[in-house]
């Protein structure tokens, strides 16, 4: 392209040769033009959902995040169907009951509100979320989860479930745990983004939470693992399914799930 300028400025007597001249550079011009915004608008491509592996500062485990970006979160109290393809990620929420094998306190779906007499006062946190976006919040043990709470969920058709509470503006929670699992939770990080977090190795609870803490985290509550811990996310790009989780093998009991939507 530089030398079909250097002939167009410097051969001026060959009147036809300069017009063909001009046509090539018109052409050339416009093809690098294509490519150069065929670039631009590969490059500004922001999938619904991000995928990204770190190593906790305790060195004990690596995590998987799985940044909420542009999709939508949400409850659900029937199972998920992996091939609807606007899930971009699937994993329980609540703790599953070991007696009637329902959801573990008060919780809201899409408006509907059940177990409206059985709050857990042993959980001491929730997760409301409403048009796709979360905030996890305090509960005092369920104390704080009052009729003006529920009744602002329902009217504005969103959902809610208690669970535990690891990280409140940042300040983590203290434990006396002593059972190692993969741990998974949702997330708020002090930039504002959303997301799942994940262990990949058995680690305690305490370590979970000052990990994901040193990352950034704002706001952290779990979400059931151990026998429960079957999660998916798909890849945004191939559509491939990636599955989360070791145990699986009360899969078959559980009984609700966060979901990511594009």
């Amino acid at each position: 392209m530089f030398y079909v300028l250097f002939c167009y400025l410097v051969i001026d007597k060959y009147t036809p040769l300069k017009k063909v001249l001009s046509i090539l550079l018109v052409i050339l011009s416009t093809s690098a033009g294509i490519i150069f915004l065929g670039c631009s608008a590969s490059s500004s491509y922001k999938s619904p959902i991000t995928i990204e592996k770190k190593t906790g500062a305790s060195g004990l485990s690596d995590y998987i995040i799985i940044y909420k970006n542009s999709a939508k979160i949400d409850f659900e109290i029937t199972r998920p169907d992996i091939t609807d393809t606007s899930i971009l990620y699937c994993g329980a929420g609540a703790f599953t009951t070991l007696d009637k094998l329902d959801i573990d306190g008060l919780y809201i779906c899409k408006g509907k509100t059940g177990n409206r007499h059985r709050i857990n006062h042993y959980l001491g946190g929730g997760i409301e979320m409403i048009n796709g976006e979360c905030t996890i919040l305090p509960t005092a043990k369920g104390k704080l989860i009052t009729d003006s709470l529920v009744s602002y969920i329902e009217n504005k058709k969103g959902s809610f479930f208690q669970q535990i509470e690891m990280i409140d503006s940042g300040k983590c929670a203290k434990y006396r745990d002593s059972t190692f699992f993969r741990r998974r939770g949702v997330v708020i990080f002090k930039n504002g983004k959303t997301a799942i977090a994940e262990s990949t190795s058995p680690i305690l609870l305490k370590t979970f939470t000052e990990d994901l803490a040193a990352m950034g985290a704002k706001e952290l509550i779990y979400t059931d693992m151990g026998a429960w811990d079957e999660g998916w996310y798909r890849n945004p790009r191939s559509g491939e399914v990636v599955p989360l989780g070791y145990d699986h093998s009360q899969t078959s009991k559980q009984s609700n799930w966060v979901v990511f939507r594009r």
